[in-house]
């Protein structure tokens, strides 16, 4: 035993001198931050866009600058509501601020539960002046102040020398140049690149469908509202313009049948609040809150995590062998020790090495959460709390130590044969394929944690360590716990008990990787 720990102390100390084991451990912490740091980056350097729009029919401009003042108002109180809830004092006990608290409550349940309506509700009340009133005294006194985001969609006037009124196969061909960039608009005197021409025939009402009227196909010869743009994945202004567009359509039809629009609209912002449930809680605390959710989808973490620490351990395992094993530093080892202790030193010491790593990863998340808040960490920091709080962390310890024991028998086994890391590869290939199964499905298993694919792949030893521990949260059966906790253990067993007969013989072989017939010689081998 002490030539183990004195072996695994020493394959320890030389993996941490790596420049990979601190690039293991820095990348990935770095993107995270560099994830949550763009997204901050490019939200505020959102590029501004450039329309023009043609109302050939003269009814539907107003509905379309409607529709893009709309989308501004919505980025407006998506932005307040989070930079409210991350700059918002725990309480306040003045009466006038609780009122106003209420109501900044009731803003941000109705952004949640119904953005629509609570546009409508902030547009009515006067918007963000009116929010920032009502909000200011339930600030911290440190709280920046709020910066509403820029208009991204801006109306650019129509090129000189094309007709409004022209055919729109024949204003399209003019503006075809601008759409693909190959000319620029000029606005305000600086030159700008045209986002999307929206143009509206002026008989665009035949393309109205209507129920119990068969459908008119609608294309870029129709008569049919046209939405031209060469960007292909923001489709914000589209789907704006489109929803405002049906809006009015329908207020149009409201009134022509002799319907109070504003009834429909407040029937249409009734609502009723669903209260959601655990029946596993206890009396009195059975309502779901966003912690209860986040440990329901904990178990995802753990297993990414599990994935990226154990990929990181195998890998170091495999390449310390093969790069020993062709130095001959392994015949100067063996001179010491027995082949089983040095495997079980490897072992050991690499997996030191990976919960070092896993160590410092949760060290760097919490660092970056406490000199970084905003409301992006917020949810980070719930999840953070809810996995080093709750009752996970013995199944994440176990499952992780199992997995790493049963993985790493294997890949250390495939080192032990293999003089290169090129040769290796074949090896490696069908065990990365068998690892990446646990990885897809676990979005499927979270939903389904107690389905029959999840008690299936529970009893597959090799996704035993994943899929039960994606499945901790939801209180799996006893019998599954018990069964392929037992079921893992002796797999585990077998798997080191022939990694170490394939490790003897293997590791002070020389020339080509063994085939088949020749590793099952070794496993049948006595000696």
């Amino acid at each position: 035993m002490k030539m183990i720990w004195l072996i695994a102390l020493r394959e320890y100390a030389e993996n941490v001198k790596t420049k990979g084991f601190w690039i293991g451990i820095l990348l990935f912490p770095m993107i995270l931050i560099a994830v949550f740091v763009f997204q901050t980056v490019l939200a505020e350097s959102a590029p501004t866009r450039h329309y023009i729009l043609i109302d050939q029919s003269g009814r539907y401009a107003e509905a379309v600058e409607l529709a893009i003042r709309q989308d501004h108002q919505r980025r407006i109180l998506q932005e307040f509501v989070a930079y409210v809830v991350e700059n918002r004092k725990d309480s306040n006990p003045e009466v006038t601020a609780a009122n106003a608290d209420a109501q900044i409550d009731q803003l941000i349940s109705d952004v949640s539960a119904d953005e629509v309506a609570a546009l409508d509700q902030w547009l009515e009340n006067g918007g963000l002046n009116f929010a920032l009133t009502l909000a200011t005294p339930n600030l911290r006194e440190d709280a920046p102040p709020f910066v509403a985001p820029r208009e991204q969609f801006i109306p650019a006037p129509l090129p000189e020398g094309i007709d409004p009124q022209d055919e729109p196969q024949r204003i399209i061909e003019q503006l075809r140049p601008w759409l693909t960039g190959a000319r620029q608009l000029v606005v305000d005197g600086v030159n700008s690149n045209l986002f999307a021409v929206i143009l509206i025939p002026a008989r665009v009402d035949e393309t109205i469908q209507r129920p119990g009227i068969a459908p008119m196909a609608v294309n870029q010869n129709s008569n049919g509202m046209q939405y031209w743009a060469s960007n292909l994945t923001d489709v914000r202004l589209p789907n704006a313009i489109e929803n405002t567009i049906n809006s009015t359509l329908r207020n149009n039809e409201f009134a022509r049948r002799g319907v109070d629009a504003q009834i429909v609209r407040e029937v249409q912002r009734t609502r009723l609040p669903v209260s959601r449930l655990d029946p596993t809680a206890e009396q009195g605390q059975e309502a779901v809150s966003v912690a209860d959710t986040i440990r329901q989808w904990a178990p995802v973490g753990f297993v990414y995590l599990m994935f990226v620490s154990l990929m990181q351990s195998v890998q170091y395992l495999l390449s310390n062998t093969i790069e020993e094993k062709s130095n001959r530093i392994i015949e100067v080892l063996l001179a010491s020790v027995t082949p089983l202790e040095l495997m079980m030193g490897k072992l050991l010491g690499i997996g030191i090495s990976g919960i070092t790593t896993i160590l410092a990863w949760l060290a760097t998340f919490l660092l970056f959460i406490m000199f970084y808040p905003s409301t992006q960490t917020e949810m980070l920091g719930q999840l953070f709390n809810v996995m080093l709080s709750s009752d996970l962390i013995p199944y994440f310890v176990f499952y992780y130590l199992a997995g790493y024991a049963l993985y790493a028998g294997i890949f250390l086994a495939i080192g032990s044969l293999c003089n290169t890391l090129k040769e290796a590869q074949s090896l490696m290939m069908p065990m990365m394929m068998i690892l990446m199964v646990p990885l897809v499905t676990m979005t499927f298993i979270a939903q389904d944690p107690n389905g029959p694919m999840a008690r299936i792949m529970s009893w597959i030893p090799l996704f035993t360590p994943f899929t039960m521990m994606n499945r901790a949260a939801a209180e799996p059966p006893m019998l599954d716990i018990v069964g392929t906790t037992i079921v893992l253990v002796l797999s585990i067993a077998l798997v080191l008990w022939l990694s170490g007969k394939i490790f003897r013989q293997g590791v002070l072989r020389t020339g080509q990787p063994p085939r088949v017939v020749e590793i099952v010689r070794m496993l049948r081998h006595r000696h």
